[in-house]
């Protein structure tokens, strides 16, 4: 496991390497403490599947046995003989069919009544919340971001790090460290001008004019020293890596299920298992916010979150790669426990989380939320979800959770310790 000693020292070398030298000598030196290492510090990947909107975890996983659900749901309410049971007390949507063949396996972990003190119901200030793991709005910082800067490749590996869509996650923000955000492989790469005859001497040209004019001494110096090598050197990378895959499964047709696959190619062009250079990548599915006509459209979203990690960890584990990826969903909150006028829900508090994994120890975590006792209308949430990040953080992904989160949560035992 990696100390806080060596997090705070490894953070120091690669800032200081991009504010102080060349980027040739920082690469050169980088690489070096990286063939010293253990490799990329723990060999295991984080897969972070974003649920945006705000996904309404009481249709989502449902007590079904509480008659208070169908007293707040009353056109809203699941029908019973539609339900998927996963135990005396709780139920999941039928569109979690594949999930609950995740459970049966024990690979799948359902962290219950996950939310805040104090929750925010505007949507972009809860993702910035759960993306800065800061409710209280101090850190500019993504928590992912401030996890890379503590690697020994982050500099030397371009692809630590993977988000597909067309922006990156707050998450993975950070003013040290350059992580590529792919819409697709086609617009992912350095574009040739029409009726170039000669491409290679025009990317040779460009590469020299950032040399030149290239910022020092200055806030994002090392973030920009190394933003336009790493997005060649990535996109290489990641079209050996494609052109390479052949998946074990067929994928759903759905954005988030081909996103999926792009990280699953990239996880395993390290050749063998426990070498995937990749160590957090992230997907996104949005459309979550179900104020009308919420019927047809979870059942269609969870549908495709199921299917697609479904699909992605039956073919991470064909490949041998399931004992070294780790899947986590979030959502920014959960609905009211009421339904509205619209056959949706409003925004609400406490949200299940999804963690999928070979090392799962499966079941359900957390105390789930109840429905006699809300605030304001909202289920009251019972487990920070600061408390999922320090489990995976120390458990997973092997660094110092108290650093990166700045302060100390309690963990979960869905990992061993």
């Amino acid at each position: 496991m990696i100390t806080r000693r060596d997090f705070v020292q490894q953070s120091l070398a690669v800032v200081s390497l991009g504010l102080a030298v060349p980027s040739v000598f920082s690469k050169a030196v980088a690489a070096a403490a990286e063939e010293s290492s253990v490799r990329s510090v723990s060999g295991k990947t984080l897969i972070v599947v974003q649920m945006a909107g705000g996904v309404d975890g009481l249709n989502t996983v449902i007590p079904y046995r509480d008659l208070n659900y169908r007293r707040y749901r009353n056109e809203l309410a699941i029908t019973e003989s539609d339900m998927i049971p996963v135990n005396d007390r709780a139920a999941f949507h039928p569109s979690f069919s594949r999930m609950k063949e995740i459970l049966d396996a024990g690979k799948l972990a359902v962290i219950e009544g996950v939310g805040y003190q104090n929750p925010n119901f505007s949507h972009f200030k809860a993702m910035d919340i759960w993306q800065f793991a800061d409710p209280e709005g101090k850190v500019n910082e993504g928590w992912l971001g401030r996890y890379f800067e503590g690697l020994t490749d982050a500099e030397g590996h371009p692809l630590t790090g993977l988000s597909y869509g067309n922006r990156l996650p707050e998450a993975f923000q950070s003013d040290k460290v350059s992580i590529p955000a792919v819409a697709s492989l086609e617009s992912f790469q350095l574009q040739n001008a029409v009726g170039d005859p000669n491409p290679d001497l025009r990317r040779t040209s460009l590469m020299k004019l950032y040399d030149v004019y290239r910022p020092a001494n200055t806030r994002f110096a090392a973030l920009l020293d190394t933003t336009l090598d790493n997005a060649y050197r990535s996109s290489i990378q990641l079209s050996e890596a494609h052109s390479n895959y052949k998946p074990a499964v067929t994928y759903p047709q759905s954005s988030l299920a081909t996103g999926m696959r792009l990280l699953a190619e990239l996880i395993d062009s390290g050749g063998q298992p426990g070498a995937s250079p990749l160590r957090v990548g992230h997907v996104f599915i949005g459309g979550f916010d179900t104020h009308t006509n919420q019927p047809n459209t979870l059942t269609r979203l969870l549908r495709e979150t199921s299917e697609a990690i479904h699909a992605f960890w039956t073919d991470v584990n064909a490949h041998g790669h399931g004992d070294d990826v780790l899947i986590m969903t979030w959502s920014e909150f959960g609905r009211r426990a009421g339904e509205n006028a619209q056959a949706g829900t409003d925004h609400g508090w406490a949200v299940p989380m999804f963690v999928v994994g070979n090392q799962v120890k499966g079941g359900f975590y957390g105390e789930p939320p109840s429905l006699s006792s809300l605030d304001n209308g909202n289920l009251r949430f019972t487990t920070d979800f600061r408390s999922v990040y320090a489990t995976i953080l120390e458990r997973w992904l092997k660094a110092p959770a108290d650093d990166v989160l700045n302060g100390r949560f309690s963990q979960l035992n869905f990992l061993d310790a």
